[in-house]
């Protein structure tokens, strides 16, 4: 549960449990060292059992580490409500000097996860803050980075390149297309047999 790295998307991510300010500074300390040639990305959260004053310490001590930020909560809300923790890490956060645009909430770890995987771009570090170890590495190796571009950026890369003969063709010769509900076809010189 501690610093596990992940290296097989085009970013880098870790996957760490740290749960107390103490975990917390103590990674943002490593990821500092790091050497990172995009931007650095944080999934953020706290059990709802911890102190109020703990749980804005978490805040704060993220502050200034990170060029994006995703708040959210465990699944156990231990007694909090189910944004609460995300709008008190926010808080402190933006108490901290950080840019409400650099924030984001998404209560549920999974969606969390999920949006910051799709954000994250080559060379970027994404550091999560797990509840769920298990379920979020998981998450980490079963994530398709190649689909989660933009789809005019898949297009361009899934577009086939077609070569067609260099004979000249008269435009009596050229076949006919066909447009209707089935899309764009040829039309067929033979006649079609009614079924």
């Amino acid at each position: 549960g501690r610093m596990n790295v992940y290296h097989d998307h085009p970013f880098k991510v870790i996957v760490d449990y740290g749960h107390n300010p103490a975990a917390i500074q103590a990674v943002c300390d490593t990821i500092d060292r790091l050497e990172v040639k995009g931007r650095r990305l944080v999934v953020l959260a706290a059990p709802g059992d911890r102190r109020d004053e703990d749980i804005r310490e978490i805040g704060r001590v993220a502050a200034k580490h990170f060029d994006y930020y995703v708040c959210r909560r465990d699944d156990g809300l231990r007694g909090r409500g189910s944004d609460e923790i995300p709008r008190m890490l926010r808080s402190a956060l933006l108490e901290a000097g950080v840019s409400l645009d650099q924030i984001n909430l998404i209560s549920e770890e999974e969606r969390a996860v999920d949006h910051a995987l799709r954000t994250a771009k080559p060379g970027d570090l994404l550091l999560l803050f797990a509840d769920d170890l298990q379920r979020t590495w998981k998450q980490v190796e079963e994530f398709d980075s190649r689909s989660a571009r933009p789809a005019e950026e898949r297009a361009l890369q899934n577009r086939a390149t077609v070569d067609l003969p260099r004979a000249a063709m008269s435009l009596e010769d050229a076949p006919a297309l066909i447009r209707d509900e089935r899309g764009v076809r040829l039309a067929s010189r033979e006649p079609e047999v009614a079924d």
